[in-house]
């Protein structure tokens, strides 16, 4: 009987993830429109994110790359949810595309109601390279859906958002 209760507590946690199990091995499945976040990459930045690194040679950040490997997130720190600061939720956009003095606008959706949205805008004033800095700051944990805009571009990234009360670190 004990063992039922664990499998049923297992179930449940796993579909509150949006995850599925198939019944012939035990791979998660991602159901069709859970929202799955981008992978974080460690490693060498995109070679066509060059010109954002020009004042800063060497730097490497944690990154993830939006659709259509059109633009990219370097993170400072882990991301967490509310408005947390010391450190606060820093992210560097560098799109791949011109901007021609167009703000980046983001649009982005809890992936698990996608009712609850938020919005923001970043001027284009920063440099070197095709840059926007900013704060991602959205009020729960897990995975949000962003859409970027910028200079008649679109691209999307899933992005992960930790418990606000989750320990502040480097990403």
């Amino acid at each position: 009987m004990g063992s039922m209760k664990s499998l049923a507590a297992i179930s449940a946690t796993v579909a509150a993830l949006g995850v599925s199990l198939p019944l012939t091995g035990g791979t998660p499945v991602a159901q069709a429109g859970a929202c799955v976040p981008a992978p974080i990459h460690r490693g060498a930045p995109p070679s066509w994110s060059r010109a954002a690194w020009s004042d800063s040679p060497g730097l490497r950040l944690p990154y993830a790359v939006a659709s259509g490997d059109s633009a990219a997130a370097f993170l400072w720190v882990t991301l967490r949810a509310g408005d947390p600061s010391n450190p606060a939720n820093k992210v560097l956009w560098v799109t791949r595309y011109p901007r021609n003095h167009s703000p980046l606008r983001i649009s982005a959706r809890w992936g698990r109601d996608p009712s609850v949205t938020t919005h923001s805008l970043w001027p284009a004033d920063s440099s070197p390279g095709e840059i926007y800095p900013s704060y991602i700051n959205l009020p729960r944990a897990g995975c949000w859906q962003l859409t970027l805009r910028w200079n008649g571009h679109v691209a999307s990234m899933n992005l992960y958002i930790a418990p606000k009360d989750s320990p502040a670190r480097r990403a």
